[in-house]
């Protein structure tokens, strides 16, 4: 992918900078990549707080919005990371994992007609106890620009027929026991059951002992998995 990059040290976050000149009326935004070194206000789904310590890769990419847009974005960081040497996993519907932790997520706003993709990765550190890093996973000092650019050459590979394909062969998710979470205006709904697929409208599919769900959107927490289901 051929990209304009903005390199910044400190920056309150690359999604609000990304926001700015999306909004400003600036021409040839499209293919703009902010990446910053450290966020002070980086932040993920929900409006939840992402940790951004330095040693991480923090950028934002403005794209042109595609409704398979999380999925190419998760297979790219996926396939990059794999290419250096990780063994990484999609979380539907936004996070990226390495031995079952959270080593990267990934967000996606839309703004005049632009798409603007967060991507956070530990690189250095895991900022969490629960998370992980590259660098504790590859047993070596991969640098933030090698994985950028990797990310950049796998977002030009994935633009093609067979996303969900690929998404899936590369989903932590399909195949296990999850609970999802859906937040209403009155309560909190619960749906436990078997993540069996993704649809082409990129729903997550789960059975349980009530029938069948199509998942647009929800907290994704896995559960347990059972021997006789990872081997299966």
């Amino acid at each position: 992918m051929k990209a304009r990059i903005l390199c910044y040290d400190r920056v309150l976050s690359t999604q609000d900078l990304a926001r700015e000149l999306v909004t400003s009326g600036v021409r040839a935004t499209m293919g703009t990549v902010i990446v910053a070194t450290e966020q002070q206000r980086g932040r993920g789904r929900h409006g939840r707080t992402w940790l951004s310590p330095c040693g991480g890769l923090y950028a934002s990419f403005i794209l042109t919005p595609d409704p398979l847009l999380p999925f190419l974005a998760g297979v790219a960081l996926a396939q990059a990371l794999g290419e250096l040497g990780l063994c990484a996993r999609l979380k539907w519907p936004n996070d990226v994992l390495v031995a079952e932790r959270k080593i990267a997520g990934i967000l996606i706003e839309v703004i005049d007609r632009c798409a603007i993709v967060g991507i956070g990765v530990n690189i250095e550190q895991a900022p969490l106890p629960t998370a992980t890093c590259v660098w504790a996973e590859a047993r070596g000092s991969i640098t933030r620009d090698t994985l950028l650019r990797s990310i950049l050459d796998n977002l030009d590979s994935v633009y093609a027929e067979g996303i969900l394909e690929k998404y899936c062969a590369l989903s932590a998710t399909i195949g296990r026991k999850v609970r999802i979470e859906l937040a209403t205006a009155k309560d909190l709904k619960v749906i436990c059951g078997k993540a069996t697929g993704i649809d082409r409208s990129g729903r997550l599919l789960i059975e349980t002992d009530e029938g069948s769900h199509a998942i647009t959107a929800g907290e994704c927490i896995h559960l347990r998995f059972d021997r006789d289901e990872r081997d299966g």
